[in-house]
């Protein structure tokens, strides 16, 4: 009713137009848009509210310590370090990167 489109979008707070965040950072406005799809899932893991909050990260962030942590002692040291950052160079072999171990099946990623 109304002359305006009355289209049930849902946004969430302080959402931002694709093309917008494209033009300001090095992404184009199709990644960003396949960012916001990951964005999505990760603010809604725990609190449905489309936000991120502090433990939402830290729970994404301990996944990716133990990811490093390859020997599962509680320490990073310096050579897991730098192997598992190995992986995101873009240097990196196709197949390493598609072996990484991102916790992908947390539903975060």
């Amino acid at each position: 009713m109304g002359c305006l489109c009355s289209k049930n979008t849902r946004w969430t707070p302080g959402y931002e137009k694709p093309t917008v965040l494209a033009a300001e950072t090095p992404f184009t406005a199709n990644e960003v848009e396949a960012l916001h799809e990951l964005f999505k899932k990760l603010s809604s893991s725990i609190i449905d509210d489309g936000l991120i909050h502090k433990y939402s990260l830290y729970v994404l962030c301990m996944q990716i310590f133990d990811l490093f942590d390859v020997n599962s002692n509680g320490v990073i040291e310096f050579g897991e370090f730098v192997r598992s950052l190995g992986v995101f160079h873009p240097n990196a072999s196709v197949a390493d990167k598609t072996t990484c171990k991102v916790p992908l099946c947390y539903g975060f990623l």
